[in-house]
């Protein structure tokens, strides 16, 4: 029994350039958000002020609750870090939910959570320098003593490259966990354990992501 596990992306060539497969994956995701946010947009004009309903009722709920969330996290700069968290959220879980659909999630590339774990590092530091200016921000990273500035300093570098590294290796652990689960007993099982690692566990770490980023960013303009 032999298990494939690469830390490499698939290749996938367009015109002679290999562009690799979570790339192309990526830009099929965020055109079905792009189309996503039109045809909303196009709704919204026909939203009540009344009693929501359908996909008014969801849209308001998903917004308040990740409004309230971020609220808890930054307090009253959460009206630039929730749609900030709400965007990379829903980055984080189509691009691993794809693998429902027998696609290789974009998220099982280290260079797809490098992208997201830096997104999340400027987002961070631009609502720290926000919250305090650039004086302000300095003198935090320097409390309660300036002998600490340098690991403060080391600890905001190395925040997106854990997060990075750990969205990856979940989603990649899931990957192999199913492989396992193929191998071992192909009939059944893998069907019902599909259903936790494409939805359950990618709500997980959808969440964990969402939670990390306004985190750091409570960190920085507290």
């Amino acid at each position: 029994m032999t298990i494939e596990v690469s830390l490499y992306p698939e290749s996938f060539e367009i015109m002679g350039v290999n562009v690799g497969l979570s790339v192309v994956i990526a830009w099929g995701v965020l055109a079905v958000l792009l189309l996503a946010l039109v045809f909303i947009r196009i709704r919204i004009r026909k939203f009540t002020e009344g009693e929501p309903k359908g996909l008014q009722n969801a849209l308001e709920m998903l917004v308040d609750g990740i409004s309230k969330f971020a609220q808890g996290k930054v307090g009253r700069h959460a009206g630039f870090m929730a749609p900030v968290a709400l965007t990379l959220m829903c980055y984080v879980a189509l691009t691993t939910f794809v693998e429902i659909f027998g696609l290789p999630p974009a998220t099982e590339d280290i260079n797809c959570t490098l992208a997201l774990g830096l997104c999340a590092f400027l987002a961070v530091n631009a609502a720290g320098f926000y919250a305090k200016g650039f004086g302000g921000r300095m003198k935090s990273l320097a409390t309660p003593t300036a002998v600490v500035f340098p690991i403060r300093v080391l600890t905001d570098c190395i925040a997106p490259f854990s997060m990075a590294i750990r969205l990856f290796a979940n989603v990649m652990v899931g990957g192999v966990i199913m492989q396992l689960i193929y191998k071992v007993v192909p009939i059944l099982v893998p069907s019902f354990l599909a259903s936790y690692f494409n939805v359950l566990h990618v709500g997980i770490q959808t969440f964990v992501f969402g939670l990390l980023l306004l985190t750091y960013a409570g960190e920085a303009v507290e």
